[in-house]
C-alpha cells in the first residue's frame, strides 16, 4: 500500500467448521486474530498465484520463440555472462579502502 492505510471491509463467509477450528488454533498459536491470520494467508495465496502465473507466462514466451530468436537470446546471455565474469568489483573495493591498524590516533 506504499504508506497508505488499507481500508478494511467486513465480509461474511461460510467455511467448514474444521477449517475454522484450524484457523483459530493457528491464530492462537501465533497470538493474532482470526482476521489477521486469514488476511495473511489470502495475501500469501495471491502472491503465490501471481508468481505461478508469471512463471507460466515466461515459459509460454520462451516456448513461442523461433529458432533464430532462441539462438539470438542465447548469444545475448553468453555475452552478458562473459561481461559479468570480467567485473572485479570486490577486488577493486578492497584496494580502495585503507587498511586499519587497530590503533586510533588522538587528535
Amino acid at each position: 500500500m506504499n504508506g497508505m492505510t488499507a481500508r478494511k471491509v467486513k465480509v461474511s463467509v461460510s467455511l467448514d467448521a474444521a477449517l475454522i477450528q484450524a484457523v483459530d488454533r493457528a491464530a492462537a498459536k501465533e497470538g493474532t486474530t482470526r482476521s489477521a491470520l486469514l488476511e495473511r494467508w489470502l495475501r500469501n495465496s495471491q502472491r503465490q498465484s501471481n508468481l505461478m502465473r508469471l512463471e507460466e507466462e515466461t515459459a509460454a514466451y520462451y516456448d513461442s520463440l523461433t529458432l533464430a530468436e532462441t539462438d539470438d537470446d542465447s548469444r545475448w546471455a553468453e555475452a552478458a555472462t562473459r561481461s559479468a565474469r570480467s567485473l572485479k568489483i570486490d577486488e577493486d573495493s578492497d584496494r580502495a579502502r585503507p587498511k586499519r591498524t587497530g590503533r586510533r590516533r588522538k587528535g
